[in-house]
């Protein structure tokens, strides 16, 4: 592949060629990952995103409340308000008239734009103690949160490496007391491990202690699928909390529900759980469309109650409607359009279906694995999101240190590595966010897993563990 601009002219297609063998279907591998990549999109829709890629219309501003947007693209704009209209219903608003929002490049926009509105929704109110907006997430946070909290000078934080045992688990956060501070998890349940949902008791011991502060105004951000357990925090309590903290004391809340994976699973499998605008503290929601939304990739999409985004909203005098309120200001139509065409179709029904295909895939791999491979420690699966974390318990403690080297461990690893596994700690402690953590891989069951491929996957798990026992007996 060369770096430098070229002087003679392209005479066939042979570059195009060479690029396009070059870069490789992850879906079309022997060994597909077990993350997710998104999904591929079917032939039908792919025809038709490239005939509008084609029209390359852009959907700059947000067009739920603005009926003046830039000339030239009434069509694709108020397509994109009926598609955010559409995923509004499913999340517990049922008028136009109740909610905003604008699809945007991923979750973490739709994140940093919640987390945007929010610091203004905050700043409304007086803070006499000068103190700041204490946030309060779990330490399942998705890694939007830090980068949103510091690009919006809300405080700085990080990790430091453990001196028990050398990961970088420790949670520092801004010296001043303000920004992220992680609450505890969920106690553990029989198999000893948390089942990864924030604690509503921790969240008020937090409070309290930051309240105690002088702090009055403080953000909340939930999750609803994390991305290493896919648990779901408890939206409802959460909201309960909120409501009482507020009507007996000064003190301010903005509540972000982060949903950018299990929004389109839980509303189409469990369609009377609260986990959105059904809680009425909820402010705003991120879901992701590019992961179990069946869209192509940016496909991030930012939901709030109607008005939010006038917070945030600032005048362009070139653009008609003379307003932006968005991170992205120009963006592709793609995703709303696609949105709107595949929700239309097949409605709730298609996605139910998509959803149920994946639980039952998800099923399969758990039943197969807990039969074949007791070695592994499978997590809290939650029965709405298609997530199977597991603890893979290869390493033993009598191989000698030798053994332990990179290049046998690259051989052990050569077995997993083609299926892209990814992996995050877990509190052991789950009061404690600090404590010591368990290695927890991230298990995710796709749509274009095939049986073939989980029975692939499975003997990989068990040739990996045999290669360590055969080096443990040398």
């Amino acid at each position: 592949m060369g770096n430098n601009f070229k002087n003679d002219r392209w005479q066939n297609d042979t570059v195009a060629k060479e690029l396009l063998a070059l870069i490789d279907s992850l879906y079309e591998t022997k060994r597909p990952p077990f993350c997710y990549p998104g999904t591929p999109l079917p032939k039908d829709i792919l025809e038709y995103a490239t005939n509008l890629m084609g029209k390359h219309i852009n959907a700059i501003g947000s067009h739920t409340h603005n009926r003046d947007g830039e000339g030239g693209f009434d069509v694709v704009q108020e397509i994109e308000a009926r598609a955010i209209y559409m995923l509004a219903s499913v999340l517990g608003i049922q008028s136009p008239d109740k909610v905003d929002g604008y699809f945007c490049g991923g979750g973490t926009e739709a994140n940093e734009e919640g987390m945007w509105i929010g610091r203004q929704f905050l700043r409304q109110f007086n803070d006499p103690s000068k103190k700041g907006i204490a946030i309060f997430t779990s330490p399942l946070l998705h890694y939007s949160i830090v980068k949103a909290t510091e690009l919006l000078d809300m405080g700085s934080c990080g990790w430091d490496k453990c001196n028990k045992c050398g990961e970088n688990h420790i949670f520092t956060s801004d010296e001043r007391g303000c920004g992220l501070n992680l609450v505890g998890l969920s106690p553990v349940d029989k198999s000893g491990m948390t089942t990864g949902e924030m604690s509503v008791e921790s969240l008020k011991e937090a409070f309290h202690q930051k309240y105690s502060e002088g702090f009055r105004r403080f953000m909340v951000i939930a999750t609803v699928g994390t991305s290493v357990m896919g648990s779901i925090d408890p939206i409802e309590k959460i909201g309960e909390f909120i409501n009482k903290a507020q009507t007996d004391s000064d003190a301010h809340f903005y509540f972000h529900v982060d949903a950018s994976f299990a929004g389109f699973t839980v509303p189409f499998v469990k369609p009377n759980m609260k986990i959105a605008f059904q809680v009425p503290e909820v402010n705003s929601v991120t879901m992701d469309g590019d992961k179990m939304g069946r869209l192509p990739y940016p496909g991030g999409i930012f939901l709030c109650r109607k008005g939010l985004m006038a917070l945030v909203g600032r005048r362009v005098q070139y653009i008609r409607g003379n307003e932006d309120d968005t991170i992205s200001g120009s963006r592709s139509c793609l995703s709303p359009v696609l949105a709107y065409l595949q929700y239309t179709e097949g409605g709730t029904k298609a996605q139910t279906k998509y959803v149920h295909d994946c639980l039952h895939k998800r099923d399969m791999l758990v039943e197969m694995i807990r039969k074949r491979l007791p070695w592994i420690h499978i997590l809290h699966c939650s029965p709405w999101v298609n997530f199977a974390p597991m603890i893979i318990n290869i390493e033993n403690d009598n191989i000698p240190k030798f053994l332990l080297e990179n290049k046998n461990k690259r051989k052990m690893e050569g077995f997993l590595e083609p299926y892209h596994l990814r992996s995050d700690f877990v509190p052991v402690d789950p009061k404690n966010p600090n404590s010591c953590g368990n290695k927890v891989y991230k298990i995710c069951v796709m749509p274009h897993h095939t049986a073939k491929q989980i029975v692939r996957f499975v003997d990989d798990l068990e040739k990996a563990n045999l290669y360590w026992k055969e080096m443990s007996e040398c």
